[in-house]
């Protein structure tokens, strides 16, 4: 008989680096190729290699804008090319830099019961990331409450062998980030006429990438056809989706601060 696909996902062969140790052990290697470099202090190495991938994505042109770095650039290169080296010659090539500062570096913060979960086996490493955000200061309450949540999506999770796009929609509903209203054709010419607004005003504002790459994926789901999609892309595109599911996660924590702020104004 036919395995289902539940089956088959929960017989995948385990990450050999996702865990905190694996990561802790290739952030060691890095140190030891920059000692006097690389931060020995655990917060301050994340947000160098945070930094690592900034400039990667964003070579130097010469602006000005935005914060400065707390290090050289040229040290960050380096580090970007020394841990290349590493990631290469410890997977042999299937753990990019930016997939190992996204997907595998954020293990160091995750809680200790989410971890659990991991390693045995229960997640893998994207629902991991999923059931992680799922943090006393995001759902407002303690962190016993907070790890109850958790323990409890865990187990249905498991229960039902469910997929990750269903563990990834509970976690928003419990975050309060489940979207209700429909995208309508009106509300996406509102935002083609935002991205066209800011290009008039400022063609180096960089904003407006947002607004098109957003516009982009809501033309996708209407052409894309069920058979364009198998196995492999919907991983890769979920797998994608968590980076830009944490970006828009700052921008909405962003956007309920300054709402918070105004309202003290008033008062």
């Amino acid at each position: 008989m036919k395995a289902s696909k539940a089956t088959r996902r929960r017989q995948r062969s385990p990450d050999p680096l996702a865990s905190p140790v694996a990561v802790r052990r290739i952030c060691v290697d890095l140190r030891e190729s920059m000692p006097a470099v690389i931060p020995a202090n655990e917060g301050n190495l994340l947000r160098f290699l945070y930094a690592v991938r900034h400039v990667e994505r964003h070579p130097s042109t010469g602006s000005t804008r935005g914060r400065p770095s707390n290090w050289k650039r040229e040290d960050l290169y380096t580090a970007a090319s020394n841990l290349r080296g590493i990631l290469e010659r410890e997977t042999r090539g299937r753990v990019s830099l930016s997939s190992f500062i996204a997907q595998y570096l954020p293990l160091l913060r995750f809680p200790t019961d989410v971890i659990d979960a991991l390693l045995s086996g229960q997640l893998n490493l994207q629902e991991t990331a999923q059931l992680a955000r799922l943090t006393p200061e995001r759902m407002g309450c303690s962190k016993a409450e907070a790890r109850k949540h958790r323990l409890e999506v865990l187990r249905s999770h498991v229960a039902v062998q469910g997929s990750q796009t269903r563990l990834r929609a509970r976690v928003k509903e419990l975050l309060g980030e489940a979207v209700s209203a429909e995208t309508t054709s009106q509300q996406m010419t509102t935002v083609v006429a935002r991205v066209d607004h800011l290009l008039e005003i400022d063609p180096q504002d960089t904003r407006h990438f947002f607004w098109e790459e957003m516009k982009r994926l809501f033309f996708a789901m209407r052409e894309i056809e069920l058979d364009d999609l198998d196995d492999q892309i919907i991983e890769e595109f979920l797998s994608a989706m968590d980076g830009v599911s944490n970006v828009l996660g700052r921008i909405e924590k962003r956007r309920r601060e300054r709402q918070r702020q105004l309202e003290k104004v008033r008062i």
